[in-house]
């Protein structure tokens, strides 16, 4: 028998303002959305809030935004590139829909840019990574 995978748990939220979402660009990584791993501590026995919390705190601290999370919508895996400090990890991603609800969009040092994008322009961020996959399954 194989021995089990190891890989982090992250979440994306896919925030929707306007009709648009928000795509961020990482500079190492390429295309990104808000979230992130979640951390020791956060993900509490029998209390998806903790979850919900978590993302809400990761959207906050990479853009300043503060959102409302719906269901997940999508799942897909990422390894980190070479250049990226998180180099040799795999992370499990669930990509959530989320709802903008107020603040003025800052962008941490984690982010370059980043660009609000809808269902007639989204492949112009296309990447060649599955995060596009993603935003693709957003809008159908």
């Amino acid at each position: 028998m194989k021995d089990d995978a190891l890989f982090c748990v992250g979440q994306k939220a896919f925030i929707e303002k306007d009709g648009k979402i928000l795509v961020l660009h990482d500079p190492l990584e390429g295309l990104d959305f808000p979230g992130g791993k979640i951390q020791e501590g956060e993900a509490r026995d029998r209390d998806v809030t903790s979850l919900i919390n978590a993302l809400k705190r990761e959207v906050m601290e990479e853009t300043g935004l503060t959102i409302e999370v719906f269901d997940p919508f999508a799942v897909w895996y990422y390894e980190f590139s070479k250049a990226s400090r998180n180099y040799g990890k795999v992370v499990y991603l669930v990509g959530f829909k989320c709802k903008y609800i107020s603040g003025e969009l800052k962008l941490s040092d984690e982010h370059d840019s980043f660009r609000w994008v809808d269902r007639s322009n989204y492949k112009e961020v296309d990447d060649g990574s599955d995060y596009l996959g993603a935003l693709e399954k957003y809008f159908k």
